[in-house]
């Protein structure tokens, strides 16, 4: 990191000369004199640069074991992903393994798909823990006719198992670029290093990418010329231009393992040959920008000179959505991803239909629809769909024999008509994109209302409205009982409800909102499930929905609770995909903001223990989602900052009579008329809160009265409208029973190990709570308080 200073040409231009000696130390002095004054006006630490790609969305849902497994192993996970016969394998053939996902000594739900059929885990991973497990129970079955769903997405397989291929084949041949070794010396030293292997990665660090010459070992004893290391670094920019169109965001985490190896391989490229495309392509992603500052340092002025050259390359239209959405340039972004989605379902078309044109007849009948035994997994080793002749037109289902002789079903994801992975991408990144330009249409409302403008921090942290300083209003509050915005009768709610609940305003975000729901079931339809049995319907939805909460919040990243107690029955299963649960939980912020609280509870229920379900082992490791830990944020402010929404429920077992047949109200029901909030995550736990007492869900309660709303009205009015906002309002207090019932165990604890310290005489640890979630939680509590909890509080 390098501070420049301003030159000093005027202040030479006022020295006189004087001798050579003096006058170059006058200089440094001046110089040294002068960045000191710099500094003191600067007053700003240096920019720390990183490369672009480092700034890419959704990384940490791709890391896993594909990044260092070797490359044949990789492979032939993808050859058995594609057989329909693993899972059935894996489930009554093989003796199964747990994956090492697991966090507790208990079985979860989620250790499945290839976790059956052997360990594939790093040599380094503990394995004698999961041996003594009990194995998972079997998978559920699917209807007749329906085929089995493979378990990792065949097309993001696919991709990465790409990926590995060509960005280890860039490496080496960067390596060798930069070391001068040719393959077979740099073959020897491999050999003659233990540990090195066939990992590019640990060459390149054992080798310091030095020109280093040949290093003998069966090599060349000449030095390598210029005109071939240039044609060297070539080539690997055409590998990793090809990884990159492939799937930027996997490439991006494959390149980020190998260090400097690729930092200025592509600028390299182009001093020699300017017009290089892959070199143009790989060096935006690899260009060094100043940290946490893409939209200032990044413009599409590049990408459109490719586009222009090349219209027909899809993948630089997705790269330039995505800039565009960093840019909060949403509706380009749309226009580039809608692009993408038409021009590759049309491809897919062309592609079916002249595949189905080079069948045979009795083929194109579906007479001749099967493999024989044993040909199950005869892929391609690249994992594309099974051979020519296995494609069932006309909607008739493919068949294979099993491993004993039993008829198995293709999955439509595995035959050559499937989509391309970069169509489902593109629907998953224009729904995030609509959602997200709904979000920045409320926090640009909300900062025009408050009077402050948004201006990048130094340290690249994100504004977030409760931490406004300076605002007319003051922004969200935190732990207030009344709501995030406060009083109903507050100017504060006033205000942000003119403003965010104008009719025109409204219907804008909630069309976005609508709009974003929409791809991401689209995008989620491209995932088969399994459901097996359940006793769900024995359950009423207040406790599944306690049981779905319990589990997001052991889900959660640094979450430090045990999962709740399985139920029996048989878990989903559904083909996993890294944006898998980014999306599913995308969904239900955007029930959120919808306000449609009865349809959030069936639809976080299932959510949970579909998550729950989900396992890319030994693939992928579990994803850290940020919907997810906002959504589960967002629970915890409402169940801390809203009175009204933690009243019992109509479900609640003091209120199952109320539910059923309202009793008089007593004169003693008058003296109870709310519950009172438990405490907010960010006030103090010193002491448990009453209403851990009285009991969230009305258990210990012998009377409980329902409190007024704030316009004084005891009873809602007759109208549809009022009976839809009072089962909305029931619906978000079972939605949040679950939610304080937890928050009054966190602080009962707190409160007893506080107690237990001071009585010990020792000093309780200091908590550190970073938060794990973004800005747009408080946007989306805003919006919430502005528009539905204030309608929900007239009903209460």
């Amino acid at each position: 990191m390098t501070i420049v200073s301003e030159p000093l040409n005027a202040q030479k231009k006022k020295k006189k000369k004087r001798g050579k000696k003096s006058a170059k130390t006058k200089e440094t002095s001046d110089v040294t004199a002068t960045n000191v004054e710099g500094d003191a006006d600067d007053d700003r630490p240096p920019v720390l640069c990183i490369s672009r790609n480092k700034h890419w969305r959704y990384i940490s849902s791709y890391h896993g074991p594909w990044l260092q497994l070797p490359l044949e192993l990789l492979e032939s996970l993808l050859l058995l992903n594609l057989d329909p016969a693993t899972l059935t394998a894996a489930d009554s053939k093989l003796s199964p393994l747990p994956s090492p996902t697991s966090s507790s000594s208990t079985y979860k739900l989620r250790d499945r798909g290839f976790a059956g059929i052997g360990d594939h885990s790093p040599p380094d991973s503990p394995r004698s823990t999961f041996a003594s497990l009990p194995p998972p129970p079997s998978f559920p079955t699917p209807k007749p006719g329906k085929a089995t769903p493979p378990p990792i997405d065949p097309g993001v397989f696919r991709s990465v198992t790409h990926i590995r291929r060509l960005i280890d084949e860039a490496s080496e041949l960067s390596v060798r670029a930069s070391s001068g070794l040719s393959a077979a010396a740099l073959n020897s030293i491999r050999g003659g290093s233990p540990g090195i292997g066939n990992n590019p990665w640990a060459t390149a660090s054992s080798l310091g990418i030095n020109p280093l010459g040949d290093q003998g070992g069966g090599g060349r004893n000449v030095a390598m010329s210029a005109m071939r290391v240039h044609r060297l670094r070539a080539l690997a920019v055409q590998k990793l231009a090809a990884a990159y169109k492939a799937d930027e965001i996997a490439s991006s985490v494959m390149v980020m393992q190998g260090g400097s190896v690729f930092d200025d391989i592509a600028e390299r490229v182009l001093k020699a040959d300017p017009h290089d495309v892959d070199a143009k392509y790989v060096h935006f992603f690899h260009e060094k920008i100043p940290s946490r500052q893409l939209a200032e340092s990044t413009t599409t002025q590049l990408l459109n000179e490719l586009i222009a050259a090349h219209p027909q390359r899809l993948e630089f239209y997705r790269t330039r959505g995505i800039v565009h959405c960093f840019r909060d340039e949403y509706a380009f972004a749309v226009k580039d991803f809608t692009h993408v989605i038409k021009e590759a379902r049309v491809l897919r078309k062309v592609k079916t239909a002249h595949f189905n044109s080079t069948l045979p007849n009795e083929k194109q009948r579906g007479k001749t629809t099967k493999k024989k035994k044993g040909k199950s997994g005869g892929s391609k080793i690249n994992g594309q769909a099974p051979p020519s002749g296995t494609c069932a037109p006309n909607g008739e289902s493919l068949t294979i024999d099993g491993p004993d002789g039993e008829q198995l079903v293709l999955h439509p994801s595995v035959l050559p008509d499937a989509p391309e992975p970069i169509e489902p991408q593109c629907l998953f990144l224009r729904a995030a994109a609509y959602l997200q330009h709904a979000v920045y249409l409320i926090e640009e409302a909300i900062f025009k209302l408050e009077g402050i403008r948004k201006v990048p921090s130094v340290d690249g942290a994100e504004l977030r409205l409760c931490y406004i300083e300076n605002g007319r209003y003051g922004g969200v509050e935190m732990g207030n009982p009344e709501g995030p915005l406060g009083k109903g009768d507050g100017a504060k709610l006033k205000a942000y409800r003119e403003v965010l609940a104008e009719e025109s305003f409204r219907e804008q975000v909630m069309s976005l909102v609508k709009k974003s729901m929409r791809d991401h079931e689209k995008f989620l339809s491209h995932f088969d499930t399994l459901e097996g049995s359940s006793n769900s319907a024995d359950v009423d939805i207040a406790q599944r929905t306690e049981y779905a909460f319990l589990l997001s919040e052991s889900l959660r990243p640094g979450s430090q609770s045990t999962p709740p107690p399985v139920p029996e029955s048989i878990a989903m299963f559904t083909t996993y995909h890294p944006l898998l649960v980014e999306s599913h939980f995308s969904i239900l912020i955007c029930l959120l903001m919808l306000g449609d609280f009865p349809a959030l509870l069936p639809a976080f229920s299932r959510t949970a223990a579909l998550v729950d379900g989900l396992e890319g082992y030994p693939v992928f490791l579990p994803p850290r989602s940020m919907a997810q830990a906002e959504f589960v944020e967002i629970l915890d402010r409402l169940a801390g900052g809203w009175r009204n929404g933690i009243q019992p429920h109509s479900l609640s077992r003091a209120n199952s009579k109320l539910a059923i047949d309202a009793p008089p109200r007593s004169p003693k029901a008058k003296e109870v008329d709310h519950v009172p909030t438990p405490p907010s995550p960010d006030t103090d736990r010193s002491a448990p809160s009453a209403s851990c007492s009285l009991g969230i869900n009305g258990s210990s309660s012998s009377a409980v009265h329902v409190s007024p709303s704030p316009s004084g009205r005891e009873t809602p009015a007759s109208g549809a409208g009022r009976i839809d906002l009072v089962e909305a309002l029931d619906a978000a207090r079972i939605l949040l029973a679950p939610v304080a019932a937890r928050q009054c165990e966190k602080a009962e604890q707190a409160a007893s190990e506080k107690a237990l310290g001071k009585g010990k005489g020792k000093k309780t640890s200091l908590n550190i709570n970073i938060p794990l979630h973004g800005p747009r939680v408080e946007i989306v509590l805003a919006w919430l308080g502005a528009v539905h909890l204030a309608e929900l509080d007239t009903v209460a």
